[in-house]
């Protein structure tokens, strides 16, 4: 599924279930310069998107075209006080094709030699960029079976107190215990989350600086599944380059 660069492909915190209100683990390298960032290009971003339907009105290009808007707008605002540059990959290999000639894509670069990779990411740092980020951005639906349940609760029953003659003296409340059964139904929700990583060039493709993975678990209530990536995306961004601490 992704299209990244080969060795620059790890975990954060390996599997792990989503929260239905929402999650977020975070970490970053701590001894990083994340204040001294000026320039980060983007690898391609990867998307499995499968609660989105594509059409000719939002085509594949056009969506992925979203994904890195959001993204190196995210970025600029979680850094704005350095006055950065991002660059989608497409831009990067453009502009290092006007310097250096013939530049891998994404998909070439993946599947290029350890040399060819070499190459590229010290062509980028010449070029003055001192970090890239990875994206994983994955949504579909998921269908939850609730079994079903039985309980009990207390309810009570009000009854008359009547003297020897019949008439109605009061009442009093007795409890009694009733049963209920809950059928067994399906929920399904749409899962959404995003897994993000930031590897200085100094080393590539070595250990990460910084890692975001933040999941939105909720009902679907067939709103704009998109909205929730791009929020996603977004809350992805300001956590993995904001202010440490700050969601």
């Amino acid at each position: 599924m992704c299209r990244c660069a080969r060795g620059v492909v790890g975990s954060l915190v390996g599997a792990r279930a989503f929260a239905r209100e929402g999650d977020v683990e975070a970490w970053r390298n701590s001894s990083y310069d994340f204040a001294g960032l000026r320039k980060v290009f983007l690898l391609p971003i990867s998307a499995d998107l499968r609660a989105e339907k594509q059409s000719s009105v939002v085509p594949q290009g056009q969506r992925a075209q979203d994904l890195e808007a959001w993204a190196v707008s995210s970025v600029q605002e979680a850094l704005k006080k350095n006055t950065p540059i991002i660059k989608p990959f497409g831009a990067l290999a453009k502009d290092m094709g006007f310097i250096y000639g013939a530049t891998p894509d994404g998909t070439t670069l993946a599947a290029a030699s350890a040399e060819v990779r070499r190459d590229f990411f010290k062509r980028a740092a010449d070029m003055g960029f001192q970090a890239m980020l990875r994206i994983e951005v994955t949504q579909g639906f998921e269908v939850e079976h609730i079994p079903e349940r039985t309980y009990t609760r207390t309810v009570y029953k009000e009854v008359e107190i009547r003297d020897e003659k019949g008439k109605k003296t009061g009442t009093i409340r007795i409890p009694e215990e009733k049963t209920e059964v809950v059928p067994a139904y399906d929920e399904t929700y749409l899962v959404t989350r995003c897994l993000a990583k930031l590897y200085d060039l100094a080393a590539p493709e070595g250990d990460h600086v910084a890692a975001v993975d933040t999941s939105v678990y909720r009902e679907y209530q067939g709103g704009p599944a998109i909205k929730v990536v791009e929020n996603v995306l977004k809350s992805s961004m300001k956590k993995l380059f904001g202010p440490a601490g700050k969601k």
